[in-house]
């Protein structure tokens, strides 16, 4: 390729497949480990059914498979029957976690890997979630729904670097190197209410607060 942007080839080598993920050394994990107190944990995913509004083609639909139970029949000396479930669904519902090759820039993605080289029916060759390490760090939260003094931020909402300083000198924290950054923009809020709203364009951030 000529001409290539300055988003590649990586600070983390030309062969890198995980981005930013290098930042979570064991070192990090250390010292977010050494935070628990409590040792309470808060689930973040979204409980995931056929309920769920689903962008665009997408669906989830799960069914629960009975063999010896619909048959009428048990296995085995101890009577043995059993649920089995069978799942016909997009990945892209509800809480996900993209690998590094889900989204490029004119079928360019990370690292300056063309989709050509890498990209089949079957799946990615490279940048895959199997490559994702195991996320182990401090979770710095921003309420962006109080920084606008709103319940829900609006959607199309762009966060700025600003709003993220003003955000972390009202909260009286920083960010580091290696930290998970998540932002409470109010927007699960919608699931059941207003579905249509959700799978609009949503607040986020801009190119320079993801720099």
């Amino acid at each position: 390729m000529q001409n290539k942007p300055s988003w590649y080839p990586s600070r983390f080598g030309a062969e890198d497949e995980i981005g930013a993920a290098n930042l979570i050394t064991p070192e990090r994990v250390l010292k977010a480990a050494a935070l628990i107190k409590t040792g309470r944990t808060y689930p973040l995913a979204v409980p995931v059914s056929k309920d769920l509004p689903a962008f665009r083609h997408r669906s989830f639909k799960l069914y629960n498979i009975q063999p010896g139970e619909q048959a009428g029949k048990t296995t085995g000396p101890n009577q043995f029957t059993f649920n089995d479930e069978l799942a016909v669904a997009w990945t892209g519902v509800g809480t996900q976690l993209n690998g590094i090759g889900h989204i490029g820039i004119n079928h360019v993605y990370y690292n300056g890997n063309d989709a050509k080289d890498f990209v089949t029916v079957e799946g990615v060759k490279k940048l895959g979630v199997e490559k994702v390490p195991p996320l182990v760090a401090r979770g710095v939260v921003l309420d962006m729904a109080v920084h606008f003094g709103v319940d829900i931020v609006p959607g199309g909402t762009t966060i700025t670097v600003a709003d993220i300083e003003a955000t972390l000198a009202r909260q009286g924290i920083a960010i580091e190197a290696g930290d998970v950054v998540l932002f409470n923009t109010g927007w699960l809020e919608l699931i059941g209410k207003d579905d249509k709203q959700f799978l609009e364009v949503e607040p986020g951030i801009d190119i320079e607060a993801a720099k």
